[in-house]
């Protein structure tokens, strides 16, 4: 048992790192799309996560990566792609607090969905701190006025960012399945995307010409999707993933905080109260409380 911890360590703390990365996610894609369409964002955001790994897969001489089943390329263009697509059209039409909350009840159903793998557990903890997280994005939803603080103004926003919710949630799970899948396979779903994006662009959107911050914006957010792509990926195949979907709930109260910072979600009770719930959750979730009750009866 102690090895197996021990095991998970690394791979669960390199998970967490693309958590932190992720917590900027609502900030930038909220200033691009002032300007730049949908489709063409995410083409350049998923072209330069793609070169980017292309880059160390041609250092490391690993092109035979490529040679997986098509099951893998399916889960993976679907899950990367999909949920990217989903989340960043949402902040074209919700407000990215909004959006940002919605997208966060993935750690939610990993926790439920993730007992149904093999040698993995639900426990009673797993539930309760699950169930506090929820409470805590739903408040922030509703402002506290139940499902009347609902906004249907929003509504085609809030299904998207329940879409990519629930397209990242399994694809986590099923990364589990298929842990030996190379990690670096990110990347090249990344790039079947930017090309299937560019098509849509096309389509349907007129090129704008971003600004050299809008650049800087995009070039930050391929790079480091792709790195919090590999993270995560290896995190969720070698790591401990209920504690993984646990910890993720504090992605949005960073996020939150960010936005609140930059002048895009106003603070108010409601914010803090919701805040106090998902970190509960977090504390339920990822301590070890046999641990601490032994030293209580030592």
């Amino acid at each position: 048992m102690a090895e197996m911890i021990q095991s998970e360590k690394m791979p669960t703390t390199l998970g967490c790192g693309a958590l932190a990365v992720w917590s900027l996610y609502a900030l930038i894609v909220s200033e691009l799309l002032g300007n730049l369409p949908v489709f063409q964002t995410l083409f350049l955001m998923f072209l330069i996560c793609f070169v980017a790994m292309s880059v160390r897969v041609t250092l490391l001489k690993k092109w035979a990566i490529l040679k997986q089943p098509p099951i893998i390329w399916i889960i993976g263009i679907l899950g990367v792609c999909g949920s990217d697509v989903a989340y960043v059209t949402a902040v074209k039409y919700a407000p990215p607090a909004h959006v940002d909350l919605i997208d966060y009840l993935w750690p939610f159903l990993v926790i439920l969905l993730s007992s149904f793998l093999p040698k993995e557990r639900l426990t009673v903890k797993h539930l309760l701190a699950a169930g506090l997280g929820l409470l805590g994005v739903f408040l922030m939803l509703t402002g506290g006025n139940g499902f009347i603080g609902f906004q249907n103004d929003y509504l085609n926003g809030y299904l998207f960012a329940l879409a990519a919710a629930v397209i990242w949630s399994l694809y986590t799970i099923i990364s589990r399945w298929y842990s030996d899948t190379p990690i670096e396979m990110v990347g090249m779903y990344c790039g079947i995307g930017a090309v299937l994006l560019f098509g849509l662009h096309c389509q349907f959107e007129t090129w704008v010409t971003p600004t050299w911050s809008e650049v800087s914006m995009v070039v930050l957010l391929g790079l480091s999707s792709g790195v919090a792509y590999l993270l995560w990926t290896y995190g969720t195949q070698k790591g401990n993933l209920k504690l993984l979907g646990v910890l993720a709930y504090f992605t949005p109260i960073i996020s939150m905080t960010l936005l609140v910072v930059s002048g895009k979600e106003p603070m108010s009770f409601v914010l803090v109260f919701a805040c106090m719930l998902v970190v509960s959750g977090v504390v339920v979730g990822s301590v070890d409380w046999q641990r601490i009750r032994g030293y209580l009866r030592a």
